[in-house]
């Protein structure tokens, strides 16, 4: 690798870089534009990062100016993160690098551009997963890879008036909405079916949760064979459609996402359990952009807190987060009741 070397001592503002650089900027200088396809505010191809070549595991959003792949090296994040990778660069270096290209009143120092920038490129190291996405999670590598393959049916027989949903505090309206039900049929019968839905809003999957307490033969949950939990986060492609004044709320299960949904707060998402996967983390960083406003309300004991604090410490890199304890007034989300949730929001 060239040993030429950006001065140490060169100021970089972050936040001014982020601001005045724009993410087609980069990708146009990278000569990535005409690998991709636009479709509205988003653009999409084969991930440059790790050289992929599916045409949909790359997304760009541009109001946002942020990236993720949702291929196999599972990166994520604004420009600098970008050119950081790209360029096999440390954080800051990229910062200055990008200074050097866009904003020359800025820049500090000279390049020998087109020779060192080929040479990082040629010798970047393969990137690694973000911070955390290891050691801290309880799921093998081969939980978070590939994809969920969308569903080529749908159960059109459900039982939406089991007495168990409204037991759950669950409206009819939100019920029909969300096509919830008692399966009678197949490896889910006798369970409430609840459809899970990608990111794009395509169904991937139906999980199985048995009404009341189980006999012992019977799981409480139950997935089909083959699907990976932790490439979800339940009601996101819900959740992306609503403006953003209000933060994004992550709770742990369905019924409390439901429940928050049902007393005014659509912006909600479920982990499907107690600890964020790397893929989560991306689809969360994506949905509120940088810097957007995420409180995470998971459950009040051990598994929760502990979740709740490493989901934080990851996010908090990108994100402006808070972790909210519920346990002054429930154990649960789905228990809370709106004055709650209102109070617990305007807590710091």
């Amino acid at each position: 690798m060239s040993t030429a070397t950006m001065p140490r001592g060169d100021f970089v503002d972050f936040k001014e870089v982020k601001s005045r650089i724009t993410i087609t900027q980069i990708l146009e200088r990278y000569d990535l534009i005409r690998t991709l396809k636009r479709s509205g505010d988003r653009l999409s191809g084969p991930c440059p990062i790790h050289r992929g070549t599916n045409p949909t595991q790359f997304r760009v959003s541009v109001s946002k100016n942020c990236w993720n792949c949702f291929g196999n090296c599972g990166r994520g994040g604004n420009i600098i993160d970008f050119v950081s990778l790209r360029e096999g660069l440390p954080f800051r270096e990229a910062a200055l690098l990008l200074q050097e290209w866009f904003m020359p009143d800025k820049a500090g120092s000279t390049l020998a551009e087109s020779s060192v920038v080929h040479s990082r490129r040629s010798h970047a190291p393969s990137p690694p997963l973000p911070e955390g996405a290891s050691g801290q999670q309880d799921a093998s590598e081969d939980d978070e890879a590939g994809e969920n393959p969308p569903l080529s049916f749908e159960l059109k027989t459900l039982k939406a008036d089991h007495p168990y949903l409204g037991e759950r505090g669950l409206t009819g309206a939100t019920v029909q909405s969300y096509g919830l039900g008692l399966c009678g049929r197949g490896c889910l019968r006798g369970y409430i079916a609840i459809p899970v839905k990608n990111r794009d809003g395509k169904l991937v999957a139906y999980i199985g949760r048995w009404p009341g307490t189980p006999p012992e033969d019977k799981p409480k949950y139950k997935l089909p064979k083959g699907f990976k939990k932790r490439l979800e986060l339940f009601n996101i492609d819900r959740a992306v459609q609503v403006p953003d004044e209000q933060p994004l709320l992550v709770v742990e299960g369905v019924f409390d996402c439901l429940r928050l949904v049902q007393l005014g707060y659509p912006r909600t998402v479920a982990l499907l359990g107690s600890s964020l996967s790397a893929r989560q983390e991306i689809l969360i960083r994506d949905a509120v952009g940088e810097g957007g406003q995420v409180c995470l309300m998971l459950d009040a004991d051990e598994a929760g807190r502990h979740g709740a604090s490493d989901a934080a410490s990851r996010l908090s890199r990108s994100c402006s987060v808070r972790a909210l304890d519920i346990g002054e007034y429930r154990h649960q989300p789905e228990q809370l009741e709106k004055v709650e949730i209102e109070a617990l929001l305007r807590t710091r």
